[in-house]
């Protein structure tokens, strides 16, 4: 497995501003070369993550995390980064 649990936690600690232990890890799957994973913080963040990784003559290669927080907007619809940027184009 590419993908440790203290690279995975200190990954989604730079991918999401919080601090590594004032969150979860919960729900992973390992498929190939991608780890998918929910965090859920402990002040009520929750985000969809993941990360790809492979080993390697030269090591582990772990990608950066990316997360997409979970949550409604003040109109009760999905309201994440993607889809934000998606409606900006859309218009």
């Amino acid at each position: 497995m590419a993908v440790t649990d203290n690279t995975l936690e200190q990954r989604t600690a730079n991918a999401t501003g919080m601090a590594v232990g004032s969150f979860t890890v919960t729900d992973r799957v390992d498929d190939g070369m991608t780890t998918r994973y929910l965090v859920k913080g402990k002040s009520g963040q929750t985000f969809n993550c993941y990360v790809t990784g492979t080993v390697s003559f030269l090591g582990r290669q772990v990608s950066d995390a990316q997360c997409n927080s979970l949550g409604r907007n003040e109109r009760g619809t999905a309201d994440n980064a993607l889809l934000r940027e998606y409606n900006k184009k859309a218009r």
